[in-house]
């Protein structure tokens, strides 16, 4: 059975400023050669430090970015190589929170007009985007009151709740989450997780959640893959890659209290760890090594493992 969505060999570049106006510009890989997949009914949680492109990932599943290299298959069907008309009707089955609602929505609108855009795009019906809207309010546990307050009235809790009923309202298959609680307080994020979990219950929702928070994401994935730089490093079942992380990189995630240098990675050798890790030898600084199934279902990409 093919998985609902599979990442194969993603590319992604920017371009960025050396410096200065005069200096020109450099090519900054955001993801580079990224293979993942989601199985219907699943939830992979993508974590890593800043500038890993985990957030990248998620918008060049939905679009947002072109990616250089590589296939998006969802469902079968190859998003890179569809008509934009034809892509726009698949994603309709793909939700997306992007980090940081209160940036991301206008905050001149209403609750409603913001979860019903989506709705509007594709034409559908006033009788129709009423019913879901108080359909969907409902399954975020918003009341029903709040649809016509301003956005910015709202707490970081309940403007992540709209951003959520926002991508749910097109009955999305697949729901992509960029840092769900990284804005909120220990007590709402917690709460978040819980909606995504009974969401997840109720709807036979798959996820795609990314965090820099290892144990957020552990709460709500099957499975998690290490990012680091735009390589993943490591993939396997939450349980197995928490209890015992192989690749250095996943070490300081889930232990960090155990590091005992600086930790810095460097985008110019094979392997972004490659400066402090304890087991570097000179294949690591030029050649990335294959995935190695250490144990069933558990990946790594470490040459100590090859």
């Amino acid at each position: 059975m093919s998985p609902l969505l599979a990442v194969e060999d993603l590319y992604v570049a920017f371009r960025a400023p050396r410096g200065g106006l005069t200096l020109g510009y450099r090519v900054v890989w955001a993801l580079r050669g990224v293979s993942l997949s989601v199985e219907e009914g699943e939830s992979l949680g993508v974590v890593g430090g800043s500038g890993s492109g985990k957030s990248t990932l998620l918008k060049a599943v939905v679009g947002l970015v072109k990616p250089l290299r590589g296939s998006i298959v969802y469902r079968g069907l190859d998003l890179l190589k569809l008509g934009w008309s034809q892509r726009r009707r698949v994603l309709r089955e793909v939700g997306y929170v992007p980090q940081e609602p209160s940036q991301s929505m206008d905050p001149r609108m209403s609750v409603r007009e913001i979860v019903l855009e989506p709705l509007l795009a594709l034409g559908v019906p006033k009788e129709s985007r009423e019913h879901l809207l108080g359909s969907v309010l409902e399954l975020v546990d918003l009341p029903n009151e709040v649809r016509e307050r301003n956005i910015r009235e709202l707490s970081g809790g309940m403007q992540q709740r709209v951003a959520i009923a926002r991508a749910l309202i097109t009955k999305p298959r697949l729901l992509l989450l960029d840092e769900p609680t990284s804005s909120l307080d220990v007590s709402t994020a917690a709460q978040i997780l819980n909606l995504l979990r009974d969401l997840r219950d109720t709807l036979g929702l798959s996820y795609v959640v990314v965090s820099h928070d290892i144990d957020s994401v552990s709460y709500v994935a099957d499975r998690v893959a290490v990012m680091a730089l735009g390589v993943v490093v490591e993939v396997g079942s939450t349980h197995s890659v928490l209890a015992e992380p192989l690749h250095p990189y996943t070490r300081v995630l889930v232990e960090p209290e155990r590091v005992e240098e600086e930790v810095t990675l460097d985008p110019e050798v094979a392997c972004p760890a490659y400066r402090w890790c304890p087991w570097r030898g000179d294949r690591c600084a030029t050649e990335r090594p294959r995935p190695v199934e250490v144990r069933r279902g558990h990946l790594v990409m470490c040459w100590n493992y090859s």
